[in-house]
């Protein structure tokens, strides 16, 4: 691991330089967008889910830290060429919005209830854009690493007014969605189901190809159509991906799902819309996983370098990539006086090995913690030193007696260890001790109403500087489509008077 002294002579080039191995893509990109009239064949929309804007800087010191070079995203932004701007997401509902009216409202042109999946308050189901696309003969995909039914790929081709109901939108993709990848398989295998469906099936017999591999996904790179599931949940975090020879055999990343997705879909003479969703950042965040987070966004930087790679063949791709929405909002503290030591705390980041979600099995389970709150019991020092052991191996730092005493508290589900009770649970107290180690601090475990960034290149692309409203996403893409079709919306008042038949109550403030 580098110095701190190391990281401060790091060039400009290593900052900059990001970009070199897809100059040639880029300077093909900014011809196709500056001709006159310019129209996308190929949209191509990307979504860090879940990325405080603070992240993009943490991922660029980060990245500089464990791979000495800067991230895409972050040199983008250093290019005249390429369009910047700012993303309301807010839902019909709330200045801040889930995942899936948040991706419901690119996917369908409306704000919806947080909750639901392209459906208004009043039942009406909308017509997501994978529906549009393939009216316009366009083959669609979509990619992820949560479960494919999850509420950012549905949020572009399914309708339900339960997000949960994962079952139904895994059945939902077979008229108007012809490469899906990521995770999932609890969803579609007959032996998972309740109803006993065997989903794959279905899809086979609709002619596409079956993957449960990265070798299988790497054979199947001519398919035109396949259904590629390679866990039976979210596929693992990346910073467990890198430990484990097993997930690297058996686990594509994100940026192999995407090469192989563009290979696919590439195909078609009438073009494609591509959805790709780096999708546990935000799961990370939820974790107030500092270094799970960061290795998540470096992932989803090396899924924009093969975009990038891919438009420099095919200039004319319209590529956006955006955030839905901010979550917990870390970022970098001064850890000492004069913010001298910061660089210090920041590089133990590098040492974290497992995610929290990897290591909180390894705790145990909370009757462990709950026989005895005082802390000089023997079941509370047995605790303990299980407490520091795991965090050490896991996070790369030796929690202090006092922080060891915060997690075990918390683990024994006491209430009232945080005083910001939005980080009164485990996960948030074990996100503030690693804070006073690593210099990361968050806000909550919580979804955050920032605008999100978005960066946009190819024809088309002025259309997303400035401040764009969600719902434009969605008018912009029918445009480029050659398609005129509009989703009736709601506004609030009206929504108000179906907030029991949308299933929704007075929302229970947990502050109070």
């Amino acid at each position: 691991m580098k110095s701190s002294a190391a990281i401060g002579r790091r060039s400009f080039f290593a900052r900059t330089g990001a970009l070199a191995a897809v100059a040639g893509s880029l300077e093909q990109l900014s011809a196709a967008q500056s001709r006159p009239g310019a129209r996308p064949k190929n949209i191509i929309f990307m979504v860090s889910d879940g990325m405080s804007p603070t992240v993009l800087t943490l991922a660029e010191h980060f990245s500089l830290l464990t791979r000495q070079k800067g991230t895409m995203w972050h040199a983008l932004y250093n290019r005249p060429d390429v369009q910047r701007g700012l993303m309301d997401m807010a839902s019909l509902n709330s200045i801040v919005t889930d995942s899936s009216a948040a991706s419901s409202s690119w996917g369908s042109g409306s704000r919806i209830w947080n909750g639901m999946v392209n459906v208004l308050p009043d039942g009406t189901a909308l017509t997501p854009i994978a529906s549009i696309a393939r009216q316009q003969k366009k083959r669609v995909g979509l990619v992820t690493t949560a479960t494919v039914t999850h509420a950012t790929p549905a949020g572009f081709a399914a309708s339900t007014n339960d997000r949960g109901g994962e079952n139904i939108i895994a059945e939902q993709y077979y008229n108007n969605v012809d490469v899906i990848l990521g995770g999932g398989r609890s969803f579609f295998d007959a032996d998972k189901r309740k109803d006993g469906k065997d989903v794959p099936a279905e899809y086979a017999r609709r002619g596409y190809t079956l993957v449960r591999n990265k070798q299988q996904l790497m054979a199947a790179h001519q398919a035109p159509k396949m259904l590629g599931l390679f866990s039976n949940s979210h596929v693992p975090y990346t910073i467990d991906h890198r430990q484990s020879e097993e997930l690297q055999r058996e686990v594509p990343t994100l940026a192999e799902m995407a090469e192989i997705a563009l290979g696919s879909l590439s195909q078609s003479s009438e073009g494609f819309l591509l959805q790709i969703e780096g999708a546990r950042i935000d799961h990370a965040a939820h974790n107030n996983d500092a270094a799970a987070l960061l290795w998540e966004q470096m992932a989803f930087d090396d899924a924009i370098q093969a975009v990038l790679r891919f438009a420099g063949k095919h200039p004319d791709t319209l590529i956006v990539i955006t955030s839905d929405h901010g979550n917990s909002n870390p970022g970098m503290n001064s850890m000492s006086s004069k913010y001298g030591g910061t660089d210090a705390c920041f590089e133990r980041l590098a040492l974290a090995t497992r995610s929290v979600e990897r290591m909180t099995p390894l705790l145990g389970s909370k009757a462990e913690y709950s026989m005895s709150f005082e802390s000089n019991s023997p079941a509370a020092n047995t605790a303990a030193e299980k407490i520091r052991e795991v965090v050490k191996s896991s996070l790369g730092f030796e929690p202090t007696k006092e922080h060891v005493e915060l997690i075990r508290r918390s683990l024994a589900g006491q209430t009232g260890v945080a005083a910001n009770y939005g980080l009164d649970k485990p996960a948030g107290v074990l996100g503030l001790v690693a804070g006073h180690h690593n210099g990361i601090q968050w806000t909550s475990t919580s979804h955050t109403s920032d605008y999100t960034l978005v960066t946009a290149l190819g024809p088309g692309s002025d259309r997303f500087q400035g401040v764009v409203r969600n719902t434009d996403c969605f008018r912009h893409m029918c445009d480029f489509m050659g398609s005129n079709f509009r989703n009736p919306s709601m506004d609030l008042q009206k929504a108000k008077q179906f907030m029991k038949a949308a299933r929704l109550t007075k929302p229970h403030l947990h502050w109070v």
